[in-house]
């Protein structure tokens, strides 16, 4: 006897595991400053997802700014601590480092920028 066939559409459907980041695998292991060790106005160097970058921490808005490059207008952005709960993109900050040249975060946008990354929709 054959056995039924079941429609297209009924079929049971795996759900495709969320990705480990390098920064959430950092974050594994042990290897991220946390965030009691963290200082208003400090440079960073770290993981944002699985991509190396360096920003800068605001601690009144628990996070980090950087400057994003990727898009047609470059700007600052700002990205939570791998440890928060959520959704979407994380920093996980390795080392405190100096700032230099290409990834300096001014005074003003450190403490102007906003939610950015919810704002261009990438959380």
């Amino acid at each position: 006897m054959s056995r039924p066939s079941m429609p297209v559409d009924s079929r049971p459907v795996a759900k495709a595991k969320p990705q480990v980041t390098a920064a959430h695998q950092a974050l594994r292991e042990h290897k991220v400053m946390p965030l009691n060790s963290l200082h208003h106005g400090a440079y960073y160097s770290g993981l944002l997802d699985d991509a190396k970058t360096t920003s800068r921490w605001n601690a009144e808005k628990r996070r980090f700014v950087f400057w994003d490059l990727a898009m047609t207008q470059p700007g600052s952005k700002t990205i939570p601590h791998v440890a928060d709960f959520g959704s979407g993109p994380r920093f996980a900050p390795l080392s405190r480092q100096e700032p230099d040249g290409k990834s300096r975060v001014s005074d003003f946008a450190l403490v102007a920028t906003g939610d950015t990354w919810n704002a261009i929709g990438r959380k």
